[in-house]
Formats: C-alpha cells, sequence, structure tokens
C-alpha cells in the first residue's frame, strides 16, 4: 500500500437474506434486459471481496500483526 493510499474501509458482513436479496435484484435486472455478464461479475466480486476480507481479518487475527 503506498503512502498516499487510503486505508480499505472493512466490509460489513452480509446475513443470508441480504445476499439472497442480492441476488434476486440482479435476477430481475439481467430479466428486464441487463447485461448477463456485468451483472453476474458484479454479484461475483460482491461474495468474493467479502469472504477474502473475512478471511485477511482471521489471519490478521492469527498471525497478530496489525491491520495495515
Amino acid at each position: 500500500m503506498s503512502a498516499n493510499a487510503e486505508p480499505e474501509e472493512p466490509r460489513r458482513k452480509t446475513t443470508a437474506e441480504q445476499r439472497e436479496a442480492r441476488a434476486r435484484e440482479t435476477l430481475q435486472k439481467i430479466s428486464a434486459g441487463g447485461d448477463l455478464g456485468l451483472e453476474a461479475l458484479t454479484l461475483s466480486n460482491d461474495f468474493t471481496d467479502e469472504y477474502t476480507g473475512r478471511f485477511r481479518a482471521w489471519l490478521r487475527r492469527r498471525l497478530g500483526r496489525s491491520t495495515s
């Protein structure tokens, strides 16, 4: 991370209901003519970012490192 970069904002943990609602919204957008690839990629990235953040936080706790 460079000196000018802002620290990452921690992602909030989502519930299964929130993830399902997001998936349903995505399906509705696709059904209404939205870009399948873009919508699927966005949904996938959101999921991956959340779980990667959780894993990183767990690793920091296990290794006793700071959050920076």
